[in-house]
């Protein structure tokens, strides 16, 4: 169940605002942690993959360390360092190098001695020549040649890495390996639905911090994960609020994040307080998934809250048939996070949605089945006109999308269309899977199928 990498991993730290983000950005080659000029906007571990000339290691941002812990999150938050630090083989020591050494910096250096790894120092934001003069400053800190940097403008990074890989253990080439199928399941929903904690569960360990305070979680969290011989990407999203309760520009940051997260999954699993059940939030998400065409779960968290859960379920289906029947084809799911009930469960359901968001059925098939539907029954006519499908082929999947040949798109009631869906999802499945049926007019085309 656990993780694994046979990669070595670097870990970047350091006071906050001092460019970690950026840093770590550059080194993994893509923008995948939130960069803003708001202190404490790193709280989870972020990790990626860092390939330099043949040179693959895991990097690990980190937030910021600070003395002063005034809350639950923070002191959580340096609890996240320090794991990251524990696991790391090379840590980057990040310092604001356009500004003097701080009494933080001097205490972050003494901390890190303490781990006995090889330590390099970043002095970041040094993008000129007459800055970078400033790295001589920092010889004091007894970590060896300071490395001018300016994550911001790519500056200096090429040195640093080749400063970091030194430290590294060398590697030989690998014979070939089949690449891994790896299932990306994105996990969406509103604020304080038990996303991380959800987590949190399935890997035994304070992965993602959880606080009651809406909005702990800030940035997209990728977690490789494997469960009975099956690779997953778990993203851990922030909590997607309405519109109305966006204030700051960070906030906004983060939503985003959780969209793409859905962009890019093969399943999202949708977390509902089963205790609220689903309000005009939980609509928006799943519609949002819906107009990607992303496989999706309902996922009833806090079902440890429930006193007679036989009568609640019911009555959250019932939900589902009045408030949102559009998503009568997404299976559900219970799980109390606390108690740790049909957590891994979620797994198998999350194998079948996966398979069928990329089932295809051959042409030749789908036009005997749509043939047969004809059979059982006829479209109505319009205005006394007969509608027709003269073809029908699947044209994509993720999304999942048919195409009709027809005589008259403007012939065909959505009732009928919505029919011919139905007939789909009882004979293929499609569990999960939003369906398009996209009508054209023209002619039959022939397939090599």
């Amino acid at each position: 169940m656990a993780r694994s990498s046979k990669l070595p991993l670097v870990a970047i730290c350091g006071r906050p605002n001092v460019g970690k983000s950026t840093l770590y950005n550059r080194i993994v080659g893509r923008h995948s942690a939130i960069v803003h000029d708001e202190a404490g906007v790193t709280r989870d571990r972020a990790y990626g993959t860092a390939d330099w000339d043949g040179r693959r290691f895991r990097v690990v941002d980190t937030g910021g360390i600070v003395d002063d812990i005034t809350d639950p999150v923070t002191h959580k938050m340096q609890d996240q360092v320090k794991a990251a630090l524990d696991e790391a083989q090379v840590i980057v020591f990040v310092i604001d190098g356009q500004h003097e050494l701080t009494k933080g910096d001097f205490e972050i250096r003494d901390d890190l001695f303490r781990y006995s790894k090889p330590i390099v120092i970043a002095a970041n934001k040094l993008d000129n020549p007459k800055l970078r003069e400033n790295r001589t400053e920092f010889y004091v800190l007894g970590l060896g040649d300071p490395i001018a940097v300016s994550s911001g403008h790519g500056i200096g990074i090429e040195e640093l890495v080749n400063a970091i890989t030194a430290h590294l253990p060398k590697t030989t080439p690998e014979e070939p390996v089949e690449e891994r199928q790896i299932t990306r399941v994105a996990i969406v929903g509103k604020p304080n639905v038990g996303k991380s904690s959800y987590v949190n569960a399935i890997l035994n360990e304070e992965r993602s911090i959880v606080d009651n305070v809406p909005g702990t979680t800030r940035d997209a969290i990728d977690i490789e994960f494997k469960w009975k011989e099956k690779d997953y990407l778990l993203i851990d999203t922030a909590g997607l609020r309405k519109k109305a309760g966006i204030h700051k520009d960070i906030e906004r940051f983060s939503v985003a994040r959780s969209l793409r997260a859905v962009r890019r999954a093969d399943v999202c699993l949708v977390l509902i307080d089963a205790k609220e059940g689903i309000s005009e939030q939980d609509k928006r998400i799943v519609n949002y998934i819906v107009e990607q065409g992303a496989a999706m779960i309902l996922v009833w968290t806090k079902w440890d809250l429930i006193e007679d859960k036989e009568k609640r379920f019911k009555a959250l289906s019932q939900e589902i048939e009045f408030k949102a029947p559009f998503l009568k084809h997404v299976p559900s799911v219970t799980i109390s996070n606390l108690d740790r009930q049909r957590i891994f469960t979620v797994f198998e359901y999350i194998d079948r949605v996966a398979a069928d968001a990329v089932k295809r059925i051959p042409t030749h098939e789908l036009n005997v089945f749509v043939e047969k539907i004809r059979a059982q029954q006829a479209p109505a006519l319009y205005h006394g006109k007969l509608a027709r499908i003269k073809y029908a082929t699947q044209a994509s999947v993720k999304p999942t999308t048919f195409v009709l040949f027809v005589n008259k798109k403007e012939f065909f009631h959505f009732s009928y269309l919505r029919f011919i869906e139905n007939q789909l999802r009882e004979k293929y499945g499609f569990e999960g899977v939003p369906i398009t049926l996209e009508l054209r007019e023209g002619e039959r085309k022939e397939s090599s199928e």
